[in-house]
């Protein structure tokens, strides 16, 4: 049978090309077989008009067989060839003794046609018909009317050629249709190997560019810390000075523009690995639409905008949901709101809906055409071609917007005509909140220990992120000394050597990460060691990172790049006994 299969394998690269695919050649050869045979029934068969009925079947298989190859469906061409062979077989029967003919042996094998081609729907249908033509052939020798079986060596060599090859037929369809499965069988291993690989190599790259993102992050946010903190530092100190406090505000709001384009690419890069979540809280709805709206205040000075905050006086003052997510679509569509509008208004309008707080931002700009309004919140669109060109952006804003807000478990929206403005809102499901035990209005800028003496040690591999860190708790803590260290290592070594309030932590540093370092700290014996205050402090924000920094034994992180003021009330937290700063 393999050398058969090899055989036909070789003869099938020569057959037209609709032949050459799938179970398309044994069709062919099993046809060209069929009509070899009934050729030779044409021949040899004893009995009148034999071989007329015989080459009529034989010429009817070839012209389906042109006719597939043309394009006419296998499976019609199946049903017709085994509908004619059923009526030529019936009749030879019929002709030649009924039930007592070895012609019926042929009705054996019709169904075997088209339930290897077609299904096993249509075998089952073609057994049925044979069943029912070999009933009417019985009623028909009861009833008398097929003429008596003839016997005599005449009929001996038809007789044996209809049982031998019916024999063979046999056995050789079921063992082409096992070769076909075998075949297929194989290609369906290859292709599930391939398809394995092709899974395993979506998922490298997935994990490399997960990788190489949260890389880039953190050596863009670490130069950025340095960045915006001496901007910080340095505003205020120029208070009295306009034109040097100009500047600084607009370094300051081109610093703002560059982390934003950093946290969307990471922040659609975790939404969609799955790993951004919600962390929601209680705080004041009014605070944050507030803050939102005065971040572009710096911008709007020099612009004929008419920019206004509107609050509903129904809105409860507490609700609880992630206030950082909320702040950031509202950034999102206020940006966005002022990128495209260059006179008329911008209006921010935040209302309770009873239940829910729908927020919007309503502006008389450029519009978007109707033809995008349907790509509006998918990534990297923007309305026009040449908006990017003409108004820059990156096209990640609203598709994270409209992603932290199913988060957040509400709605974003858009109605706009172009040239006359676009109104987006968002509708949260927010309820009012009980008020948190700690009012949020307790000015953390001023510390109760700003004349205390801390001794406070900064482990951070970059010289200037150590500077910046030591200025701004010297700027708060004029009288406390900052050590240095440069890793992990010369961390431990200086703790072993002097006692510190609080400890400084980076997260990826040489030789000893901070991890390893904060993990050593709370396994050491010496009780003033193991029970010192580590914030960390890092730039990396990978989630499963930030995890296991947590988890050796942090007192607390922050993100860099950090707010002075809110570094400095967070270490005041861990520095004072419970309920001091309070």
């Amino acid at each position: 049978m393999a050398l058969i299969g090899h055989a036909m394998a070789r003869m099938a690269t020569r057959l037209p090309t609709r032949y050459q695919q799938g179970k398309m050649p044994y069709v062919f050869f099993f046809v060209v077989v069929v009509i070899v045979v009934l050729l030779t029934y044409a021949v040899v068969s004893p009995y009148p008009y034999a071989n007329v009925m015989f080459s009529s079947l034989a010429a009817c298989l070839l012209v389906l067989l042109v006719m597939v190859n043309q394009g006419f469906a296998l499976n019609w061409a199946t049903h017709v060839g085994t509908g004619l062979g059923a009526i030529i077989l019936f009749y030879a029967a019929w002709a030649t003794g009924g039930v007592h003919s070895p012609r019926l042996a042929w009705m054996l094998i019709l169904p075997l046609t088209p339930f290897y081609v077609i299904n096993r729907r249509a075998g089952i249908f073609w057994l049925l018909v044979v069943m029912a033509l070999q009933l009417v052939m019985v009623v028909s020798n009861h009833m008398g009317w097929v003429q008596a079986f003839e016997t005599g060596m005449a009929h001996v060599p038809s007789s044996l050629l209809t049982y031998t090859l019916v024999t063979c037929v046999l056995i050789v369809v079921p063992l082409m249709y096992d070769k076909m499965y075998r075949q297929a069988l194989d290609e369906s291993r290859n292709h599930q190997r391939e398809l394995e690989a092709r899974r395993e190599e979506l998922e490298h790259a997935s994990a490399m560019r997960e990788h190489f993102i949260a890389t880039v992050s953190h050596e863009l946010r670490t130069p950025m810390n340095a960045i915006l903190g001496f901007n910080a530092l340095l505003l205020a100190r120029v208070q009295g000075k306009p034109e040097a406090l100009k500047v600084l505000n607009h370094t300051r709001q081109s610093a703002d523009h560059l982390m934003t384009v950093i946290n969307d690419i990471l922040d659609y890069s975790q939404l969609q690995s799955g790993q951004l979540v919600i962390q929601p809280e209680t705080f004041e709805l009014r605070h944050i639409a507030q803050h939102a709206f005065e971040l572009f205040k710096p911008r709007v000075e020099s612009m004929s905008l008419d920019y206004r905050l509107v609050l509903d006086p129904a809105l409860p003052v507490w609700v609880h949901t992630d206030r950082h997510r909320l702040m950031q679509v509202l950034v999102n569509l206020l940006g966005n709101a002022l990128k495209f509008t260059h006179q008329g208004s911008v209006v921010l309008q935040v209302r309770w809906t009873d239940p829910g707080v729908a927020f919007s931002v309503q502006d008389t700009g450029i519009g978007i055409a109707k033809e995008r309004q349907d790509q509006i919140f998918k990534r990297f669109a923007q309305a026009e071609n040449d908006t990017q060109t003409l108004y820059g952006g990156n096209g990640l804003g609203l598709a994270i917007s409209q992603k932290l807000a199913h988060l957040l478990g509400g709605q974003v929206g858009f109605e706009s005509e172009p040239g006359q403005g676009s109104r987006f809102w968002l509708h949260l499901p927010l309820t009012a909140a009980n008020a948190p035990i700690q009012s949020s209005d307790q000015h953390p800028h001023l510390l109760q220990s700003a004349d205390k003496a801390w001794t406070f040690l900064v482990a951070d591999d970059h010289p200037v992120n150590r500077l910046l860190l030591k200025q701004v708790l010297q700027n708060a803590w004029p009288h406390s000394v900052v050590l240095e260290a440069v890793d992990g290592q010369k961390a431990l070594d200086v703790l072993r050597e002097q006692a510190v309030d609080l400890v400084f932590m980076d997260m990826v540093m040489p030789i000893m990460d901070g991890i390893d370092a904060t993990r050593l700290i709370r396994h050491n014996a010496v009780d003033r060691i193991h029970r010192v205050p580590v914030l960390g402090l890092t730039a990396n924000v990978n989630p499963l990172d930030l995890e296991r920094f947590k988890s050796a034994g942090l007192s607390g992180v922050m993100l860099k790049p950090f707010e002075p003021a809110h570094l400095c009330h967070r270490a005041e937290t861990l520095l004072l006994p419970t309920g001091a700063a309070a």
